[in-house]
C-alpha cells in the first residue's frame, strides 16, 4: 500500500510542488499527467478555490482542524501564483488529510468508496511519516 502511495506521490508531484522555483509556473504549466490527460496550473488552482469555496460554506471553519486545511489550500495557491509560502508541519499534513478524508466520506457514493478513501488517508499519513 505504501508503495503505491508514493509512486501516486510521485506522479502528482505534490513532493516536489514546494521546491519549484518562484517565477517558473504558468497557468498551462504541466503538474502531472496519467495517459494522454494532463493536470495544469490553472486546473489546480481553480481545484482548491473550489475545496476552499466547499469548506467554508459547508463546514465551521473556525474550528482549528479546517483553518488549518484552508491556510494549507491558499498556501499552494500562493505557490502556484509564484509566491513562497512554508510546507506545513507534520501534524499539520496529518490534519489535512484528515479533513480531505472527512470531506470525501461525504461525497462517497457506496461503503467501498469510503473504504477506498480510508485507505487513501492511511497511505498517505504513512508516507508523511516516512518522508519526515
Amino acid at each position: 500500500m505504501q508503495k503505491r502511495t508514493q509512486a501516486l506521490m510521485e506522479i502528482i508531484g505534490i513532493s516536489e510542488l514546494f521546491e519549484i522555483p518562484h517565477g517558473r509556473l504558468q497557468g498551462s504549466t504541466v503538474l502531472a499527467t496519467k495517459g494522454k490527460e494532463k493536470l495544469t496550473v490553472s486546473q489546480l488552482l481553480k481545484s482548491a478555490e473550489y475545496l476552499i469555496k466547499f469548506i467554508k460554506d459547508n463546514f465551521d471553519v473556525d474550528k482549528y482542524q479546517y483553518s488549518i486545511t484552508i491556510v494549507y489550500l491558499k498556501s499552494v495557491q500562493l505557490v502556484l501564483n509564484n509566491g513562497s509560502a512554508d510546507k506545513p508541519s507534520k501534524e499539520n499534513a496529518h490534519i489535512i488529510i484528515d479533513v480531505m478524508h472527512e470531506i470525501a466520506d461525504i461525497h462517497a457514493k457506496n461503503e467501498s468508496e469510503k473504504e477506498l478513501n480510508e485507505e487513501i488517508a492511511i497511505s498517505l499519513k504513512l508516507l508523511i511519516e516516512t518522508l519526515n
